[in-house]
């Protein structure tokens, strides 16, 4: 399949209408668009705002997370089924299923869960084009009919309401300037029934990485054996480089506490199914099957475990909420 075959392919996200080649808006919803290679860019040349532009800025020179030259689909797939996460979250998407990665930077867990259920409609929406086309690139490399990019404002999707029967969102809504507001943005998306996964970074599971990132002010530099990405020996410096941006360096940052984010969610018409950690086991429950909802020192307890895990924990307090919409 060539290059212009995945791009003549293309959905409107909005109707879903296909787009005739060529086309810079969509005949069924009238959705302006600029076409820069297979990804549909609805801002296109428009100004952005003081904070969001930073933000981009930062991922155009360090787009997140990278790809290695050698990166193909088959080594894309192994590598993430490897990951307990990715591999619990593919087991539990329908083959079939309408996923939507909002925030996906260079979109590899959009493109892993494309690559693993190729009957799946996945879009992967995000800010910042130079993350986009990375993951432009390695969709044409890897041949991935049924990976739609789209370059939106969070504040802003153009995306049908509620179409979605799961939304990820994974490490975005800390990065904007009310992360309330967009976790309201991403929740809306979901169909009734439908699955959200949201991933945040969270005001106890982050205070380790708040101490190493204010030693690496001190230092000038993050202390390596503090970290435990820094620390691994099969990373190359490049993939250290981009961490090192991404997490010491960026611009806008919130920490949201686990509590608020739930009662927030269940305003929203969603009931807990579960969070992560503690990791799903592979022959035990799947990642949307429901749990109970800890109380108020069960869940006190949850969040000091994953401060107690700082100094090993590679994703730097990043956690995930699992939620279901009822209503």
């Amino acid at each position: 399949m060539s290059a212009t075959s995945l791009e003549h392919g293309s959905s409107c996200p909005r109707c879903w209408a296909l787009l005739a080649p060529c086309s810079s808006r969509c005949e069924g919803c009238g959705l302006a668009f600029v076409r820069r290679g297979g990804v549909l860019d609805v801002i296109g040349d428009t100004l952005r705002e003081a904070r969001a532009a930073q933000v981009e800025a930062l991922y155009t020179r360090h787009p997140f997370p990278g790809y290695a030259p050698s990166d193909d689909g088959p080594t894309l797939l192994d590598r993430s089924r490897r990951a307990p996460f990715l591999a619990a979250l593919d087991r539990a998407v329908g083959p079939q299923a309408t996923v939507l990665d909002c925030g996906s930077g260079t979109a590899q867990l959009a493109a892993f869960l494309a690559l693993a259920g190729p009957r799946r409609r996945v879009i992967a929406v995000d800010g910042c084009r130079a993350s986009l086309a990375c993951a432009d690139a390695f969709r044409v490399k890897a041949r991935i009919a049924n990976l739609h990019l789209v370059r939106a404002e969070l504040f802003d999707l153009p995306l049908a309401g509620r179409p979605f029967e799961v939304v990820v969102s994974r490490g975005v809504v800390h990065h904007t300037p009310d992360p309330a507001r967009a976790i309201e943005c991403v929740a809306r998306l979901v169909a009734p029934g439908g699955m959200l996964l949201l991933g945040f970074y969270e005001s106890l599971a982050r205070q380790l990485h708040v101490l190493r990132c204010r030693l690496a002010k001190l230092a000038g530099r993050p202390v390596e054996a503090l970290d435990p990405v820094l620390r691994r020996a099969d990373l190359d410096r490049e993939k250290k480089d981009i961490w090192i941006a991404d997490q010491y360096r960026h611009p806008l940052e919130h920490l949201l506490p686990l509590p608020r984010v739930v009662a927030q969610l269940e305003q929203l018409g969603f009931r807990w199914v579960r969070s992560v950690p503690p990791a799903v086991d592979e022959d035990g429950e799947g990642l949307f099957d429901p749990t109970p909802k800890p109380g108020a020192a069960a869940m006190l307890a949850r969040r000091l475990g994953w401060l107690a895990r700082g100094l090993a924990d590679p994703d730097a307090g990043l956690v995930f909420v699992v939620a279901q919409r009822v209503r």
